[in-house]
């Protein structure tokens, strides 16, 4: 961690300032602590520094008890809580973004997917924050643009995030950010808010972050309600289907994940490679389910039926409740595009003269 970059954060509880303490490391802090006035605490590990609730601090023992044991004023001094949506959130995100590491070429094609509404984004300069960041896929080609980007995560997948793309990173709950209110240019968070048990709460909680004039951009799972019924009855079944495996241990979540992928690619992946060429090939397999994966590689095929699978809440949403949430924040929609999910370009309105 730049050292500079502890100013920039702040306390969830109180909003006050920390003081940086370093264990290790000058210019690139590799442990250290984050104090508040407040008397709130946390640790730094691994170069990131750890500003997470207290009901999921505790999640950082089973993996750091030597620095925790080094450094007893920072251990976690609650309990873990009892099993909950967003605890199980963070489990299943942090191993399936270790267990599928990977960034394909197709992922930059993605990103410029996400941002091509209202115009795109002008990323040179822009002081941004990817909300949700997992990995890093999103982040690297944020920076990679110009951007000086900023990932925040609560998963442990944000030490991927470190050890590949590096920069400022915090693990966080993007519903208590450790920013001051209008931090960013552009906040954009990339399906996340739709795994929220409450997700306005987020949107509020990143709404703030934005500076007037700014945007906030979201992308959320849309409601299936105007698709063909072939498509609703299989995400019909699927939501059947993880009422028992986000239960299961993660390695049978994993090799699920492999069957159906594997079932996929011969039953509707092939044929839609090798007849959407022709016209009425085209015709006969646009509407198979999961032919948005044509041309995509079969471990990341893999890793998205994991990512269905493991995630304790799925939410789906129309139009107009997503507008509803741009509305509730005081921001204006720019613009709303349909696809496999709602991506959402939003405004804060510039402040008064």
């Amino acid at each position: 961690m730049n050292p500079n970059f502890s100013a920039r954060l702040r306390c969830p509880r109180c909003a006050g300032a920390f003081d940086l303490t370093v264990f290790e490391g000058e210019a690139d802090v590799r442990e250290g602590a984050l104090r508040c006035r407040c008397g709130n605490a946390y640790p730094i590990l691994g170069g990131i520094p750890r500003v997470l609730p207290d009901d999921l601090m505790s999640t950082l023992l089973a993996e750091q008890e030597d620095f925790f044991d080094r450094h007893p004023d920072l251990r976690p001094a609650r309990p873990e809580a009892r099993p909950s949506a967003t605890l199980s959130t963070l489990r299943a995100f942090g191993d399936e973004w270790k267990r599928f590491p990977e960034r394909h070429a197709v992922h930059e094609g993605i990103f410029r997917w996400y941002f091509e509404g209202a115009g795109g984004v002008a990323w040179k300069g822009l002081d941004a924050l990817d909300a949700g960041c997992g990995m890093g896929r999103w982040l690297h080609f944020a920076r990679r643009e110009g951007a000086h980007a900023v990932g925040m995560d609560v998963s442990p997948a944000l030490e991927v995030a470190a050890a590949r793309e590096g920069g400022d990173l915090v693990q966080a709950d993007l519903r208590q950010p450790p920013f001051l209110p209008e931090s960013f240019d552009l906040v954009f968070c990339l399906g996340v808010v739709h795994h929220l048990e409450d997700p306005l709460q987020g949107v509020k909680a990143l709404a703030r972050l934005v500076r007037p004039g700014g945007e906030l951009r979201l992308y959320v799972y849309r409601s299936l309600e105007d698709e063909p019924w072939a498509r609703r009855a299989l995400l019909g079944l699927v939501t059947l289907i993880r009422r028992l495996t986000t239960r299961l241990p993660y390695g049978l979540v994993h090799a699920s994940a492999a069957i159906i992928a594997v079932a996929a690619t011969v039953l509707f992946l092939w044929p839609r490679r090798l007849l959407h060429r022709t016209p009425w090939g085209d015709r006969l397999t646009r509407g198979l389910p999961l032919v948005q994966y044509t041309n995509i590689p079969f471990r990341m095929l893999v890793a998205e039926q994991f990512d269905r699978l493991v995630a304790p809440i799925e939410g789906r949403f129309r139009r107009e409740e997503v507008e509803a949430w741009i509305r509730a924040v005081g921001f204006e929609v720019v613009t709303i595009l349909a696809g496999l999910g709602w991506r959402v370009v939003a405004r804060r309105p510039l402040a008064a003269p």
